[in-house]
Order: C-alpha cells, then structure tokens, then sequence
C-alpha cells in the first residue's frame, strides 16, 4: 500500500511539474512576443535607432531573467529527493546577474549610445507578460 500511495505521489508531482514547466514557457514566449511587438514600435515610431537597440539589449535580458525566474520558483519546495529533478536550478539562482549585467553594460556602453531608461523599460517588459499570464483563466 506504501508503494502504491509513493507511485501516485510521484505522478501527481510529475503532472504537477509538467504543467508549470508549460507555464513557464509561456511566460518567456509571452515576454519575447511583447518585447519584439515594443521593440517594433519603438524602431518604427523612434527618430533614434538607438533607442530601439537600446530596448531590444534590455529585453532580451528581461526575458533571460524571466527564464531564470521561472527555474528558481520551479525549485521552491523540492527537497534532497528530488535531485534529479531539480536539474539546472543554478540558472534560477544566478537571475540577478542579468539585471547586474544589464547595469554594468548600460553603463560601459553609454558613450557608445545605449540608452539607459529604454534598457530598463525593456528589462521589465516581463511584467507585461506576467500580468497576462495571471489574467489568464486555467481549467486544469
């Protein structure tokens, strides 16, 4: 009977798992497509190319943050047996690094012309997916 409640548990987790990871795609995918859609507009309406540019360099930071956002919370609960799992947590642990990194750039290239209010903008465009995300109505 043991056995049979551990056999269950392990395919609620797994089911469980599933289901996030494919949330958490989503909520990538989501930032990619707003930051492009942004990044669009901002180079079709912008009369600087870069600020455009300067968007794009925070977006693709925000959604590499949001993909090691979404490892870390993927983490959250799991324990020394679930190990095998957990494969490739270190990303979600090192997320600042790309709001550190989007700084030391901003900073190293601002001579160069990268903007800093639009690469940040573009960082936390990974907002606006996750709010879609949590808007969106789950049946499962």
């Amino acid at each position: 009977a043991e056995s049979m409640t551990e056999t269950v548990d392990k395919s609620a987790k797994a089911e469980t798992r599933g289901k996030f990871a494919k949330r958490r795609l989503a909520l990538v995918n989501e930032t990619l497509l707003f930051s492009t859609l942004i990044f669009s507009l901002i180079w079709l309406v912008g009369s600087n190319p870069f600020t455009a540019i300067s968007y794009a360099f925070g977006a693709t930071l925000g959604t590499a943050y949001s993909y090691g956002l979404g490892k870390y919370v993927e983490t959250i609960g799991g324990s020394a047996d679930d190990a095998e799992d957990l494969q490739g947590a270190g990303v979600g642990q090192a997320r600042f690094a790309f709001l550190i990194l989007l700084f030391i750039f901003v900073g190293k290239f601002r001579s160069a012309g990268l903007q800093e209010i639009p690469s940040i903008m573009g960082f936390f465009t990974y907002q606006i997916a996750s709010l879609s995300q949590g808007l969106k109505e789950y049946d499962d």
